[in-house]
């Protein structure tokens, strides 16, 4: 019976055997000991059967580590003398301990003036420090004390993102964890003197602790270990030596080589260890397994894939251990404002992926009044000339001359609406205004990128799928079938190229797309439909792919008309262009395609941090609201880009 109540996997047919010989179990009980009625423990049992149909494996939710916390507690009673206020001592003695792990050991001689259940055991509370901090897990409470030690003035907001950073991307659990953190995990949100100073202070609390040394040396065979390159498959030395990329099998080869070898020292490798060796494999041979896109330019951190591989597909597999952990700390401040509310806050995240994102230095020979007055002179020719006025070379001079005033104004406390943006800067609500901004910020010519790169990538995405159609659902094969029944253009061969992803992700079209009748003007469509906060495409005809004039509408109004763009790349490029300029958060509803937009085809990848940190999503499955996880790049766009390269790789050989 305790083997089949223990087991990590049972069978239907043993749970009902299982049933029998519990109840055969109470009933030999009451009837040997009928003097001895049964507990409630006894009871429960009866019912184990069925909470295996309902939770699985009961192994996984066992309780029996409170169990030596109960024993651990009944001691402190013994060695107090205390068993009636127990509950309440042990109260007193948890809050002490936290004042000691928040103000170190000049916090001990406090300690001695508070005893008014008990007198102070000194050995027992040092005893219970050390049982604390060898399990106690590392909370956003604990890590905003240590930021507070280290940069006093650090912004509360950049002081979340780094906290959640930390916990959901990084990977911190506990204090032995920030001996691992380097100034790079956190180079997104800080300059590089607060990450140092901040580095320094998590190697100081971490080394204070008495239960760190013992860690550290568990954890230092990484420094050691070497990857048994000499167990490789033939082929893949042969990638190895040319800078080929390595088959699918052998890369699977080598990750199970690897791990066996990793957990010849660890038996359970966390994230931070796969994380060390992984960057160590892609560093020695970046040509054969770095994620990179087709031009050669690293996605992300380089290593994310083969991290997930060693980490996710393989330490985790057949190893029970790895699966029963502690739940991760939950952060107070929840992000539950979703499509309905617009981001108001202005953080370090808002430089994400840009280059010139708060210029400092005006201009040679400009000063803010004359600034101002280019400004107005600008407005001016805007309400006498229109938006073509964009085209002449005074307003574009104008434009590049003030842009440090514009990005003065994108990046304010409290931001503006973009209303009152555009009522003063009229110019960057036209396509090339806005785009010439976006070169600006981020050093990309972003309608050119998008449009060579729907061309080429659209139609290897379209034949990627095309190639598989037994492997795709209802709605990816109809919208194949759409594609086949006609000769597709340039237009047609990018919309379904990124509505083929949107499907294959799992996103609704609307979350991007809108259709309206291709008669359709701003003010018809302002008046009839009920446009959404961020932003979309609004396509004019009877579908998606027949479209062949476009409108961008932003937080429930339309910016950008059809006479500014000429065909799909401009109105994809003004579209996405318009979440960098004006600070716009990625709606959770349509991330993993917007990313992917980023990363794959305008190329923008930087190696930390995303423009979509909302905590709640929406289930692909059940459709409910969920707890979401944020990653520093999706593992779904990893995975579909591995098949990609690995799909064009056996196709060309």
């Amino acid at each position: 019976m305790v083997e089949l109540i223990c087991a990590p996997k049972i069978h239907h047919d043993q749970i009902a055997y299982l049933k029998i010989i519990t109840e055969e179990y109470v009933h030999s009980r009451h009837t040997i000991f009928p003097n001895h009625p049964l507990k409630p423990k006894h009871h429960y049992l009866l019912h184990y059967s069925d909470l295996f149909l309902h939770f699985g494996p009961l192994i996984r939710l066992w309780t029996l580590r409170f169990e030596s916390k109960h024993s651990y507690f009944k001691e402190c009673a013994r060695k107090l003398h205390n068993f009636v206020h127990l509950c309440k001592t042990l109260a007193e003695r948890h809050q002490l301990l936290q004042a000691y792990l928040s103000s170190g050991p000049l916090f001990a001689p406090a300690v001695q003036a508070v005893g008014e259940t008990s007198e102070y055991d000194e050995q027992l509370y040092n005893g219970l420090i050390q049982e604390s901090v060898r399990t106690a897990d590392m909370d956003s409470g604990s890590l905003h004390h240590e930021i507070n030690l280290a940069l006093p003035d650090l912004h509360e907001e950049t002081k979340r993102a780094v906290i959640e950073h930390l916990t959901d991307i990084i990977g911190v659990r506990n204090r032995e964890d920030l001996l691992f953190v380097e100034p790079d995990d956190i180079k997104p949100f800080l300059t590089p003197i607060q990450s140092r100073r901040l580095v320094q202070v998590f190697r100081k609390a971490s080394g204070q602790l008495p239960s760190t040394q013992p860690n550290v040396s568990n954890t230092s065979w990484i420094s050691n270990f070497s990857v048994p390159w000499e167990k490789m498959p033939t082929r893949l030395s042969q990638a190895l030596a040319t800078g080929g990329m390595a088959h699918p099998e052998d890369r699977r080869i080598m990750i199970r080589t690897v791990v066996e070898g990793m957990r010849v020292h660890c038996p359970n490798p966390n994230r931070a260890a796969c994380g060390e060796v992984a960057r160590a494999i892609v560093s020695k041979y970046p040509a054969t397994f770095a994620d990179k896109t087709a031009e050669g330019e690293q996605l992300g951190c380089g290593y994310y894939s083969l991290l997930k591989q060693l980490k996710v597909e393989h330490v985790n597999r057949d190893n029970v251990s790895s699966r029963i952990r502690q739940p991760r700390k939950r952060s107070t401040r929840e992000n539950n404002e979703g499509d309905v509310a617009i981001k108001r806050g202005r953080s370090e995240l808002d430089s994400y992926g840009c280059i010139n994102w708060q210029p400092t230095t005006l201009p040679e020979g400009e000063t803010t009044e004359t600034l101002e007055t280019k400004r107005q002179t600008m407005s001016t020719v805007f309400r006498s000339a229109g938006p073509q006025a964009i085209e002449t070379t005074d307003v574009n001079t104008y434009m590049s001359l003030t842009y440090i005033y514009q990005r003065h104004m994108l990046n304010s406390w409290p931001a503006p609406t973009l209303c009152e943006v555009q009522e003063h800067w009229p110019f960057l609500f036209t396509k090339r205004g806005l785009c010439t901004h976006f070169h600006t910020l981020t050093d990309i010519e972003v309608e050119t990128r998008l449009s060579e790169a729907l061309l080429t990538k659209g139609r290897r995405i379209l034949n990627f799928f095309q190639s598989q159609r037994l492997q795709w659902n209802k709605e990816i094969e109809h919208l194949l079938r759409e594609c086949d029944s006609a000769k597709l253009n340039h237009n047609q061969i990018a919309t379904a190229a990124i509505l083929l992803l949107m499907k294959y992700f799992q996103e609704k079209e609307d979350s991007i797309f809108i259709l309206a009748d291709a008669f359709s003007t701003k003010m018809s469509v302002e008046r009839e439909m009920t446009l959404p906060i961020t932003p979309r495409v609004i396509a004019l005809g009877n579908n998606f792919m027949s479209a062949s004039r476009w409108m961008i509408s932003l937080e429930g109004k339309v910016f950008y008309e059809p006479e500014q763009m000429h065909d799909f790349a401009s109105t994809l490029a003004v579209f996405f262009a318009s979440y960098y300029v004006f600070n716009l958060e990625y709606q959770e509803s349509a991330s993993i395609t917007l990313e992917i937009i980023q990363r794959f085809f305008v190329r923008i990848n930087p190696d930390m941090g995303t423009k979509c940190p909302a905590k709640l999503g929406t289930s692909r499955k059940t459709g409910r609201v969920v707890k979401r996880k944020v990653t520093s790049i999706s593992p779904r766009i990893t995975t579909f880009l591995q098949r990609l390269s690995e799909f064009e790789w056996r196709t060309s050989n």
